[in-house]
This record gives structure tokens, C-alpha cells and sequence, in this order.
């Protein structure tokens, strides 16, 4: 027998031997613990794998590794490619040959698919497009990424059927950000029938003014596209009349102001709205709110880079913001009130409850004196802790005036306040209580509080009169004030100090040590230490 032939023999009892010890490899996988497991429980875990680590939800991008679960045995392998749902995520830049997209097609049989798609992209082949397309009334989940710098327009890839089953479309311009190019988007939305469309998110194209009703969409994010093709305030309005069942509204920049100064507009009612957020560089476009007809209880976010051209004018809109949600019902859920005011810096207003932010309102601003009668537009409520910051020039009976809305505050916290803030904290007269009966904590921080010693311990003073079995703790962090001026304020509440004194200020009993210690280095070391 020759050598070729003796290999020969000697290859088939290796692969004997190797396909016995695939199939007692099989077996002892069959008496895994996790094999035991049934077939359902097996697919649900395997389509963890898809996610993003830590994330167990569906995102646009799906973690690649997922099919590495199909290479562990035979058995996981046949649970994964008989699993429709492991299949139905298609990303048509990442199905480079017509086979592969097959593959894709074949094995997720008829679940829903969650389709993304970069159009036009290199590594696509048009056959790939028409096939994953040619299954369009199948998609739940629509991404389409339009390059229009290549004169890209979404009909070349797409028709819907009328109507459609889309659950969620989400529109991107990644051309030029200036570009006039539309890519037919306002044609696509005006003549898309969408009737189970929840979600929509539109980045960097002009919304068309007219379109069919969205009657099931619940949240719509925006991008406006930036330069003269800005949407306008009157756009916006108009795509909004279409969305009557609308529940979240997230505006991500600026839209270009009416020219009519909105006295012909009419206003958009959206009666399911709960939460509106508006992020914009230019503070004109506040009116918006004007236009909107929304539940009182709606969670408002505005924030502005750039300060308001006419502080009087935008503190009207703001008032009209925060009295909206004063007459809300949820106002008296409100548990924390912060109010921030710095000339040539910023104001911030938040209100909060235990379920999130009510009112976040934040923008650079030049003065603070038109915005004095925005803390008395805040609603009423039940709120324990409040925070202030700032707010200088305010007169004693506009903070008195503030002070009286909330009445249930227990935890107050005051940054860089005068002297006005702590006279509306005494009582208005013989007969009146003092604001916060029934505050616990008090935290000062860079406040004068040597120059105001007597006011303050008069302030300390009338609410010890009405502790019942409750203390007043007092918290003092980077303020001026003397360790005298501590142990005083000590006789009135318990006191928690930092021990940094502002501004150089130092009491004649620290003066005194000084001089003593003063004839020896070492003395001074002990002293530095202790």
C-alpha cells in the first residue's frame, strides 16, 4: 500500500473520529444547564445581543457582534437562523452584495422591518436598494440619511404604498447645511399617506406647510435647516395643525420669525401636548408659544445662546409661559423652585416635581430689572426646597411678594443675594408671621453676612419664635462674616460653617493670637495646623 493511500485511510478515521466527538459534544451541550431552557426563552436572550451594551431598547444602531451567537453550537445556531426577529433589522450601506440582502429578506420572514438606509452610498448597489425597497410595506421603522450634495432626492429610493404601516420615520440631510436642495422631502411628507406613523424626526430640511393628517403621531423632533431656508414660525405652525394627537415637541434651532409679527396667525391647538422643548441660538423665536394652544400642565424647556434684543417684550412672553402653568393642576406638585439672575450673564428659572423638570427656562441676559415681575408669575405650589441666585436691585416687597406663593418651603438655599432678600424675610408687621414658618434649612452662600449681621439675626430671631420642636440649621459657605459674628449667630440656630472667611475678614480674638504667636515660627506653624 502507498504512502498517498495510507494517509487516505489514516484521514477517514480522523474524521470519524472527529464527527463522534461533534456528536458527543452535541450531547453534552444538550445536558447544559442553559439548554434546558426552552426554544422562546433561548430567542429573547439571543436578541439581546443586537443591542447596544446596557441598553434594552431598540436604537437606529445595532451592536454587529449578534451573529457571533449563531457560532457557538448547532442548536444556537438553529434557533438563530429560524428566528425571524433576529433578522429584522436591515442597514442597507452594511448589505454590500444582493445575496447577503437575500439572506436578510428570506430569514425574517414577514415580522416588521426596521429599515436604515445612507442614499447614495458606495458600497450599495442599486440592486440591494430595490430589493429591500421592493418590500416597503413591511417597514415599521424608517432612517433614511439623504445626501443632497449629490442632487439625491428620496424618490429615487422610495414610494409608499397608501397607506403605509410606518411606525417611525426619521429624515436626515447630511449635504451641505446651507443647501437649498430640498431632496423632495416637502413633496414626500405632503403626499405620504401615514395614518400609524407615532414618530417623526426631521434634521435639516424645510418642512412643507401642508401635509396629511398624522393622527397618530405622538412625538415629532425637529432640526431646522440653517441660513435663508430656515423654516418659519408660520411653517411650523401650519405642519403642527396636522399632528392633533401630538404628545412631545422637541425644536432643536431657530426658525425665522413671522413677518407679519403673528397678527394674522391663527393658533394651533394641541390638547394632548405634555412636553415642549425649544433649543435655539436667536430668542426671537419665543413666539412660538404665543401661537400654541396647550395643556396648562405641559413641561415647557427654552433655552437661548444669545440675549433677548428687548428684555421687556420677551419677559411678556415668559410671564405668559409661567402663568400658563401656574393654572395647571400639577403646579401644586411642584417640589423644588430654582430662580438665577446675573447681569451680563444668564437667567435660569427651573421648576420641578418628582416626575421631572416642569419649566426650564435658561438664556444669556444683559439686564435683570425687566425680568424683577417674572418670580411672582411663578406658580403657587407646595414646594419645600427653594433656590435663589443672584436677583440684585430687587426691592423688599417684591421678594415679599414672591415669598408668599410658597409658604410650605422647609429647605432654602440663597447664592450671592443683598440685603432686600433678607429684610423680606422678616415678618411684614407686628401682627404677620414671617415668610417660611416653617423652614428647617438655610444655606447662605457668597453672601455679606458681616454687614448684615443684625439684620440677619433678626431674621434668625423671629423664626426661632415659632420653632415647634424643629430647629433652624444655617449653613454658611464662602460668605463674609467673622468667627465672632458665628458663635452669635450660634445662640439663634444650629450653624454649620466652612470656616472661609471673604474678603479678609478676621475677629479681634484671631487678631489677638496672631500678635501672641507672633514672636515664634514655630508658634505660627501650631497655629496654621490647629
Amino acid at each position: 500500500m502507498g504512502c498517498h493511500n495510507s494517509q487516505e485511510l489514516v484521514d477517514k478515521q480522523i474524521a470519524v473520529h472527529e464527527s463522534a466527538i461533534r456528536d458527543l459534544r452535541t450531547l453534552r451541550n444538550t445536558h447544559a444547564s442553559i439548554s434546558k431552557l426552552p426554544v422562546e426563552v433561548l430567542s429573547e436572550i439571543f436578541l439581546l445581543a443586537k443591542l447596544p451594551p446596557g441598553i434594552l431598547y431598540r436604537e437606529r444602531h445595532e451592536k454587529r457582534g449578534w451573529l457571533n451567537v449563531a457560532g457557538v453550537c448547532r442548536n444556537w445556531r438553529e434557533i438563530t437562523l429560524n428566528a425571524p426577529r433576529k433578522w429584522d433589522t436591515l442597514n442597507t450601506s452594511k448589505l454590500n452584495t444582493l445575496e447577503w440582502a437575500e439572506t436578510f429578506i428570506a430569514r425574517s420572514k414577514y415580522v416588521p422591518l426596521h429599515v436604515s438606509c445612507t442614499y447614495p452610498h458606495h458600497a450599495t448597489p442599486r440592486a440591494v436598494l430595490d430589493l429591500v425597497f421592493s418590500h416597503v410595506e413591511r417597514f415599521q421603522d424608517l432612517e433614511i440619511s439623504l445626501d443632497t450634495s449629490h442632487n439625491a432626492k428620496i424618490q429615487d429610493i422610495i414610494d409608499l404604498p397608501s397607506p403605509c404601516v410606518l411606525r417611525s420615520l426619521a429624515l436626515y440631510n447630511q449635504g451641505p447645511l446651507f443647501s437649498a436642495n430640498t431632496g423632495g422631502i416637502g413633496r414626500f411628507l405632503s403626499e405620504a399617506q401615514m395614518p400609524y406613523l407615532r414618530t417623526l424626526d426631521v434634521r435639516h430640511f424645510e418642512l412643507p406647510q401642508t401635509i396629511s393628517v398624522l393622527p397618530q403621531l405622538r412625538r415629532l423632533c425637529y432640526l431646522p435647516p440653517m441660513g435663508t431656508s430656515r423654516t418659519t414660525v408660520a411653517a411650523m405652525l401650519s405642519f403642527l395643525r396636522s399632528t392633533p394627537s401630538l404628545e412631545h415637541l422637541d425644536i432643536l434651532s431657530a426658525l425665522r420669525p413671522l413677518d407679519n409679527g403673528g397678527k394674522e396667525t391663527a393658533t394651533v391647538e394641541l390638547t394632548k401636548l405634555s412636553s415642549l422643548s425649544y433649543t435655539t441660538p436667536e430668542f426671537g423665536d419665543l413666539s412660538l408659544f404665543r401661537f400654541l394652544h396647550y395643556p396648562p400642565s405641559l413641561r415647557v424647556k427654552f433655552s437661548s445662546s444669545f440675549p433677548p434684543p428687548d428684555t421687556a417684550a420677551c419677559t411678556d412672553d415668559l410671564a405668559s409661559i409661567l402663568t400658563r402653568v401656574g393654572e395647571s393642576d400639577a403646579a401644586a406638585t411642584a417640589e423644588v423652585i430654582s430662580l438665577t439672575a446675573m447681569e451680563h450673564d444668564y437667567f435660569d428659572v427651573q421648576v420641578s416635581s418628582h416626575d421631572g423638570p416642569m419649566i426650564d427656562i435658561r438664556f444669556p441676559v444683559l439686564e435683570i430689572l425687566p425680568l424683577l415681575k417674572l418670580p411672582t408669575k411663578l406658580p403657587c405650589s407646595g414646594s419645600r426646597t427653594l433656590r435663589i441666585r443672584g436677583f440684585h436691585s430687587v426691592t423688599v416687597s417684591d421678594w415679599a411678594s414672591f415669598f408668599t406663593r410658597h409658604p410650605q418651603v422647609r429647605d432654602l438655599t440663597a447664592v450671592e443675594v443683598d440685603a432686600s432678600f433678607f429684610r423680606a424675610l422678616l415678618r411684614p408687621s407686628e401682627n404677620e408671621p414671617p415668610p417660611f414658618m416653617g423652614i428647617q434649612r438655610l444655606v447662605l452662600s457668597s453672601c455679606d453676612i458681616e454687614e448684615d449681621t443684625t439684620l440677619f439675626k433678626r431674621v434668625l430671631e423671629e423664626h426661632r419664635h415659632l420653632e415647634a420642636d424643629v430647629g433652624v440649621t444655617l449653613e454658611i459657605e464662602g460668605c463674609r462674616v467673622a468667627a465672632d459674628t458665628i458663635r452669635e449667630l450660634e445662640a439663634y440656630a444650629k450653624v454649620v460653617w466652612d470656616g472661609i472667611k471673604k474678603l479678609g475678614v478676621d475677629s479681634e480674638e484671631d487678631s489677638e493670637d496672631s500678635d501672641d504667636d507672633g514672636d515664634s515660627d514655630d508658634s505660627d506653624e501650631d497655629s496654621d495646623y490647629n
